[in-house]
């Protein structure tokens, strides 16, 4: 490859300004290969974060913004087995609006299917609601209550479903609310009218078995909190960037049983995710 820059989508003032800029394309370790990107997937919620300052995954600015993508493999690194150029991979990266980016293979997916390559590219919000779920060990015939129905919320709600579950999903966004009660939840609360717990005992909806909070939204830490039955299992799937405080007696003596997922989970389990995406199980694309 004779190129040696690349157009790139970067941050180069917090909170204000991302621009086109021209960067070298990445240099690659031994255990690494080079993706030409396709698709590069965008999270509101993390890029929002860096994008004003309050993360800092990929250092001052100017920084590119990003960490999903799928794309062609355009050279590989002397010890990466398994993979050709050519192939056509989703990847876990840092920095994913570029034309180039580095992938590592413990992140690197094979697709079978190229008609999922764009959908594909958003994969990290229900891999990291997948690595939950697996975490909490859902059950067969659980309620289930998810606050906020952002894409990872209504990936949430998908993956949920798939195992059984009895989903009520939570927002304040009717759009986001009519799409859930579409393709996602069993019924939905719009939390403009009352709070969610409010409307929770007013529709004697009984034992709640679990409550994901998708939003990170400091305000909302209490609310779910008081959703949960006694006994069950509270999801912190949102990220939160600060020290958020919450009600300490609440799940003291609920005894809630806390989970946070964080990452996208195993090899296998992203595996599954992306076999959902090809069977069109879960399906994102109308989200």
């Amino acid at each position: 490859m004779n190129q040696t820059t690349m157009k790139a989508l970067a941050v180069t003032e917090l909170s204000r300004r991302a621009e086109l800029i021209d960067r070298p394309i990445p240099r690659i370790a031994d255990d690494q290969v080079l993706i030409r990107v396709h698709y590069s997937g965008v999270s509101i919620g993390t890029e929002m974060w860096n994008a004003h300052g309050r993360r800092k995954d990929y250092g001052d600015v100017p920084f590119v913004n990003g960490y999903q993508v799928t794309g062609e493999i355009e050279s590989l690194g002397n010890n990466v087995d398994g993979f050709n150029v050519g192939d056509l991979v989703a990847c876990f990266v840092s920095g994913a609006h570029a034309q180039y980016a580095v992938g590592r293979t413990e992140y690197l997916h094979k697709l079978a299917d190229p008609a999922i390559a764009k959908t594909a590219s958003l994969f990290v919000p229900p891999a990291v609601a997948a690595n939950g779920l697996n975490m909490t060990g859902l059950n067969c015939g659980d309620a289930v209550l998810i606050i906020g129905q952002g894409l990872i919320g209504q990936a949430a709600a998908q993956l949920c479903r798939l195992r059984g579950a009895h989903v009520l999903a939570s927002d304040i966004q009717p759009d986001r609310l009519e799409l859930s009660r579409q393709y996602c939840a069993d019924d939905v609360i719009d939390a403009r009218s009352a709070p969610t717990c409010e409307q929770l005992k007013q529709r004697d909806i009984g034992r709640i078995d679990m409550v994901i909070e998708s939003t990170g939204f400091e305000p909302l830490i209490d609310e779910a909190m008081q959703c949960c039955s006694p006994g069950s299992k509270l999801m912190f799937l949102g990220f939160a960037p600060d020290k958020p405080a919450f009600t300490y007696a609440v799940p003291h003596t609920k005894q809630i049983q806390a989970y946070f997922p964080c990452f996208i989970g195993s090899h296998a389990s992203r595996q599954g995710v992306f076999r959902l995406l090809a069977a069109g199980k879960l399906d994102i694309d109308p989200l």
